[in-house]
């Protein structure tokens, strides 16, 4: 986990300028998931996890300014980012947490993340997905947006280099574009069909994929 901190820290400035090069599907991958959290109507607490400069919050956010929000992540630098995005308003908290080191403390009613759960193994994932499931109260709601591995080797193969290509055709500055391609190296996607499964084994009894595009994937899981 310490090359994976040290990759954010480094390019924790320019992250948020970078997404729309890098995430093709960007508002879709971020809003698919409002229609289900509008029906949330007596959730309170809200748990980002690795949510680097709080951008998924912001989605949330202006959906429901009513929650209160709990943004962790591993990379100091970038929960900076976060602090300064939502300066002054007083229903955010930050904390430094890293997602491999052992169940979630607190209770929620909605806990999210986008683009971090890859950097883990298989069983990792697992792991986490089962204190997630513990963490929140009943009636809660997990939403993931993350990258996924192709069903099979010739369309994982399809969707990474397809996106290569989009992102070397996409504007952005060449280095930027190298150090994209640098971080990925530090990726571990696992299957979609294979962390829905990891869901439901956590105890989720509704669970699917609810947007996916090449390999952008939101799954959300509800624990009735």
């Amino acid at each position: 986990m310490e090359n994976i901190k040290a990759q954010f820290n480094s390019v924790s400035k320019k992250y948020d300028g970078q997404r729309k090069f890098l995430i093709p599907c960007l508002d879709d991958f971020y809003t698919c998931c409002t229609p289900i959290i509008k029906t949330l109507s007596t959730a309170k607490k809200v748990l980002d996890i690795g949510a680097g400069t709080g951008l998924f919050t912001q989605y949330i956010y202006q959906q429901r300014n009513d929650l209160h929000f709990t943004l962790t992540d591993i990379s100091t630098d970038m929960l900076a980012v976060a602090k300064e995005r939502f300066a002054g308003l007083d229903n955010f908290e930050f904390g430094e947490y890293d997602f491999t080191s052992g169940p979630i403390k607190e209770k929620y009613d909605l806990i999210i993340s986008a683009l971090a759960i890859h950097h883990l193994e298989d069983e990792q994932k697992a792991s986490l997905y089962q204190y997630v499931f513990d963490a929140l109260n009943d009636g809660g709601v997990f939403i993931n947006a993350d990258q996924v591995e192709g069903r099979t080797q010739w369309f994982d193969s399809y969707y990474k280099s397809n996106w290569k290509q989009t992102v070397i055709n996409s504007g952005l500055e060449q280095t930027a574009i190298d150090n994209a391609f640098e971080r990925i190296k530090l990726d571990r996607f696992g299957k979609l069909e294979t962390q829905l499964q990891m869901l439901e084994k956590a105890g989720f009894p509704e669970t699917d994929c609810i947007y996916k595009s090449n390999n952008f994937a939101v799954m959300a899981a509800f624990k009735v």
